[in-house]
């Protein structure tokens, strides 16, 4: 019997809004209430962006399908009545036969944030201390650092697989190609979008055209820092998007409508995953592991931190970080890399010279 995927086994589903008992759908609901903050109706879950939101979502439904799987459901409970220590180190044992730590850290970072936004008075400094033990304690075993690549080496990679695909005879598959270089191209350039907003850009309200060059912009309640941005495209770019809007989009769409900019290779709208996806590959293609598009940022500021240590504070701009702190993460980060790289090449450099002529040919010939 083939294995199934984590998305397609009952035990390990994120369950939907729509698929929760009544007592969490009631719940969840109120979270977003426009209301007013200053007198209180406005609900905790409104300031969130809608991946914010689903992602919070994802992770209080994977905690209602252990709960349920369990049989340890009980619905004359309120939500937050269930969120018992004995219940979540049950949650954690599980969690960590099935996914990764770092995976587990972020299901309970999530269960966390929706149990404060539901019952704001409870005392919940218990989940948050074990959500910060499992922070602190955390493996990221996709391996961050060795992913990581230059911001220029990225961007150039870029421009050489657009400029290929022009000169090349037309191919099966050229456009979707072009568009995923294209991808990488405009989110190396632009690191300050996200996924959810490099999915979402549309064609005369995000991405406009000013005296010949191009602008993405983006209002407050699109960004995760709650700030509208202006960011301008390169000029360098410019001509690979007009080839984009002109020659590569409209056979993609092939006479579907969209104001999307992303489009699949079936005529629709690109969504998150797919965009992930693209990306991922291509990265993979080019430089022999993934970047993921959330790399993108470290790869950016790392490179400020790196090549031009002196103005790493524009490094929040770029990200658009809010607390300081977070940059500083990032430029420390960026330090130990490159002592890491560079001890690692002097050592390597020394063995090669004090290695004897007679070894080196030795082993070369092994």
């Amino acid at each position: 019997m083939p294995k199934l995927l984590p998305h397609e086994d009952p035990l390990r589903r994120c369950l939907k809004v729509h698929e929760w008992p009544q007592v969490d759908q009631l719940a969840w609901g109120p979270l977003f209430e426009p209301g007013d903050l200053l007198d209180g109706t406005a609900g905790l879950g409104h300031h969130w962006s809608e991946d914010t939101r689903q992602k919070y979502r994802k992770g209080y439904g994977r905690w209602l399908t252990f709960l349920i799987t369990r049989g340890i459901y009980e619905d004359h409970l309120a939500p937050e009545d269930r969120v018992t220590q004995e219940a979540v180190s049950a949650y954690i044992v599980q969690l960590t036969l099935e996914v990764a730590s770092w995976t587990v850290w972020g299901r309970l970072a999530e269960l966390l944030a929706v149990c404060k936004a539901m019952a704001p008075s409870a005392d919940w400094s218990w989940l948050n201390r074990a959500v910060r033990r499992l922070e602190a304690r955390g493996q990221d075993t996709k391996d961050k650092h060795t992913r990581l690549r230059p911001a220029s080496q990225i961007a150039a990679w870029a421009y050489q697989e657009l400029d290929q695909i022009l000169k090349a005879p037309p191919v099966r598959f050229a456009e979707t190609q072009f568009r995923d270089a294209l991808l990488v191209g405009l989110l190396i350039a632009c690191p300050t979008m996200r996924l959810g907003n490099l999915t979402r850009i549309e064609i005369g309200r995000h991405l406009l055209t000013l005296k010949g060059r191009y602008e993405l912009r983006f209002q407050g309640f699109e960004m995760k820092a709650r700030k509208p941005i202006e960011i301008p495209v390169p000029e360098r770019l410019a001509p690979y998007i007009d080839y984009y809007m002109v020659q590569v989009r409209p056979l993609l769409l092939n006479g579907a409508d969209s104001d999307r900019l992303w489009i699949t290779q079936y005529g629709q709208p690109m969504r998150c995953k797919t965009i992930y996806s693209s990306i991922s590959l291509a990265t993979k293609r080019a430089f022999g592991r993934a970047i993921n598009p959330h790399l993108f940022r470290d790869c950016a500021v790392t490179s400020v931190a790196i090549e031009d240590p002196k103005h790493i504070g524009i490094a929040a701009q770029i990200l658009g970080h809010t607390d300081p702190r977070t940059t500083e993460r990032h430029y420390i980060q960026a330090q130990q890399l490159h002592a890491c790289r560079t001890l690692g090449q002097s050592l390597k450099e020394l063995r090669a010279q004090l290695q004897p002529a007679g070894e080196k040919t030795k082993w070369r010939m092994r």
